[in-house]
């Protein structure tokens, strides 16, 4: 019987009936092997994260990876998923605008700081968790104040370096969702620099891998999914690090269906975080511009997240997702009935459809002189008279709009 099992867990005795990669990409001349001595051991974990042995042909191992796993989840939030009340209802405490300093602030030193600790990490320095909480805290804090300033804020500053951009773009969307469930505060830090740190095994993998243009190879995306593993191994290393951290980490390419990796988990196997995880990866990947594919519209984003619910994502948190953002995400571009186009600056968290904007094309798709707040809620004619709607979204982009322009320079 052929079992997996990891690299770290091999003994002499053993019988390797398969790698967790072609074995012409090996050194290894035999495919199929008893395991002799510790140098073979060492050249297989040098070469392998796991292999598979067969215990028929040689010794069992104490431990085997594709046994049931036991990873902890968040009890409160999965009870609030089957139909409970939050624990946590936050209030906005700040107006959007009174915040927007903050959450530019908080953005700017966190970007610095993330750009500094994965320079420390290229250079083989151990992760600094306190470092990390600092980061993070200033975000979070805003985040609690408003829920919309500083996703605002994020979309409009310049995306220079897409790992740390998207890393960023996790962690401030993972603590409005958070937000969203009622998560208790720790929790949201817990959960947020989970979200931060999760591509952080990206920095043991090549260079001529990360900044490839086109499709990878097989083996090339064999090696990028081993970012997960380098990154449990390089949290595993960092003193103080917190385990449902680690889990996040592990398991934030899981999918509810059993076809994600590394494992293959299915369903509840995935803690509620690694859940979470999926889908605001999911989401600020296909709305950032990388060098794998260009950005869609956030609405068409969310709407590729409800066609996959309940098959890459949990259906309870993809409607949970749905409502935390709403129709029109902040930052979102729209066209109104009018022919105005305008900018989502802030959610109606009853009515969803009536959100703030800020008008910057007239009717003419002209660019104002200066740009005007709307609030649906309040101004439902337009200056004809008419039902003053939202009629849809547009792409990043559209109309030659530079969000990092909106809030000037």
């Amino acid at each position: 019987m052929e079992r997996k099992v990891s690299t770290s867990e091999l003994k002499v005795g053993m019988y390797v009936s398969n790698l967790d990669r072609p074995w012409l990409d090996t050194p290894f001349l035999l495919q199929g092997f008893n395991i002799k001595n510790a140098d073979e051991i060492q050249a297989l974990q040098q070469h392998c994260r796991y292999v598979f042995i067969d215990t028929e042909l040689g010794d069992l191992s104490g431990s085997y990876m594709d046994e049931e796993p036991n990873l902890p989840s968040n009890q409160y939030v999965e009870e609030f998923l089957e139909g409970g009340k939050k624990k946590v209802t936050y209030e906005d405490k700040q107006s959007l605008f009174h915040e927007l300093p903050a959450a530019e602030t908080a953005l700017e030193k966190a970007s610095d700081k993330v750009a500094e600790l994965m320079a420390q990490l290229r250079a083989g320095d151990n992760l600094d968790i306190a470092a990390v909480r600092n980061a993070v805290q200033p975000i979070l804090e805003s985040v609690i104040r408003n829920s919309d300033a500083l996703l605002w804020v994020s979309e409009m500053q310049k995306k220079d370096e897409y790992t740390y951009s998207h890393a960023l773009d996790n962690c401030a969307l993972s603590i409005a969702f958070g937000r969203h469930l009622g998560l208790y505060k720790e929790d949201l830090r817990t959960l947020s620099m989970g979200l931060l740190l999760m591509d952080v095994g990206k920095v043991k993998v090549a260079d001529e891998i990360l900044n490839k243009f086109g499709t990878l190879s097989v083996n090339e995306f064999e090696e990028m999914k081993n970012h997960v593993h380098y990154g449990v191994e390089l949290l595993q290393q960092s003193p103080g690090i917190n385990e449902t951290i680690i889990n996040v980490v592990l398991t934030h390419h899981e999918r509810y269906d059993g076809s994600g990796y590394p494992a293959g988990l299915k369903g509840k196997e995935v803690p509620v975080y690694g859940r979470i995880a999926a889908i605001i990866d999911c989401y600020t990947a296909m709305t950032r511009t990388s060098k794998y594919r260009k950005a869609i519209a956030p609405h068409k984003a969310l709407q590729t997240i409800y066609n996959w619910r309940n098959k890459y994502f949990q259906n309870e948190l993809v409607e949970q997702f749905l409502q935390c953002l709403g129709v029109y995400p902040t930052g979102s571009l729209v066209e109104m009935s009018s022919g105005e186009v305008g900018m989502i600056m802030s959610q109606n968290q009853t009515q969803r459809l009536k959100p703030k904007i800020m008008m910057l094309l007239d009717e003419n798709k002209k660019p104002y002189e200066v740009s005007k707040i709307v609030d649906l809620t309040i101004q439902t004619r337009d200056a004809s008279g008419l039902d003053f709607t939202i009629i849809s979204g547009l792409q990043p982009g559209a109309y030659g709009i530079d969000p990092t322009r909106v809030l000037g320079d």
